[in-house]
């Protein structure tokens, strides 16, 4: 973040950008704080009792719409809003998540309550759901573990595989990002951390912010490449199944970014 541009935030701003890199989606219109339609309405609902739970004053016009009372706004309730903890939900993965149709057929994810994930993937997992590629949780790992996303079927791991060498190869990231396969919901993203066994939360946060915001700026161009590229039906459908039949992950990738050219 901007330090000079944080210096000159007032403090309906400072609320907006705190709650933007929580995972919210929103909009500053003449004052007025906007949830957007990409929000659900648990975290839209979340969203009051928390600024509530915080003492910030508001004033809401609707259920999407709010302005904060008062003109500033201390950085240490920016980070109180961007740290807020997460909660375990469950994760529902039905037989339509592996098949080839719904993945070359769906142009968006699925909505998650951004405020019920950790912290430090929330918009990760937001974002890619914008971008096509269904994600359906994420895990900051908690300091002892693998911080991870859990992607919907081996299609989407190789999709996002294609995305990343396209898109997110210039990063500078604190932490490798890799695709894996064969876990419950298909393929995961994980974090790889060669040089110590702690987990640094702020170096995660910022390796998953920084992901996040490229995807973001690239979104419609990403969902309309996959429709363009791919088909859900005849011959494109059975070179797709037998890759993921056979498990040759490396194979399925190389074929999707011959298609993609």
């Amino acid at each position: 973040m901007n330090l000079m541009k944080l210096e000159m935030m007032n403090g309906t701003e400072r609320v907006a950008e705190a709650l933007q890199m929580r995972g919210l989606f929103v909009e500053v219109k003449n004052d007025l704080i906007v949830l957007t339609e990409e929000n659900t309405k648990v975290d839209i609902e979340k969203v009051r009792e928390l600024l509530i739970r915080l003492n910030i004053p508001t004033l809401w016009t609707m259920d999407n719409k709010f302005q904060v009372l008062v003109n500033r706004l201390p950085i240490a309730m920016m980070k109180r809003i961007m740290n807020v903890r997460g909660q375990e939900f469950p994760v529902n993965m039905e037989g339509y998540h592996y098949r080839w149709r719904v993945f070359a057929q769906r142009r968006f994810g699925i909505k998650v309550n951004a405020l019920e994930l950790d912290p430090q993937v929330a918009m990760m997992v937001k974002i890619l759901n914008v971008a096509g590629i269904t994600t359906l949780a994420g895990c900051n790992g908690h300091h002892r573990y693998a911080p991870n996303f859990q992607l919907s079927g081996v299609f989407q791991g190789a999709w996002f595989e294609v995305i990343q060498e396209k898109y997110l190869k210039s990063c500078d990231l604190h932490y490798k990002w890799s695709v894996h396969y064969g876990n419950q919901s298909g393929s995961s993203l994980l974090a790889e951390n060669e040089h110590t066994s702690r987990w640094d939360m702020n170096n995660i946060y910022q390796d998953t912010v920084q992901m996040a915001t490229i995807l973001k700026k690239h979104a419609n161009e990403i969902r309309d490449l996959k429709k363009k590229t791919f088909k859900r039906d005849g011959e494109m459908k059975e070179i797709a199944k037998r890759f993921a039949e056979e498990k040759d992950y490396t194979g399925l990738v190389a074929w999707m970014k011959k298609l993609v050219g």
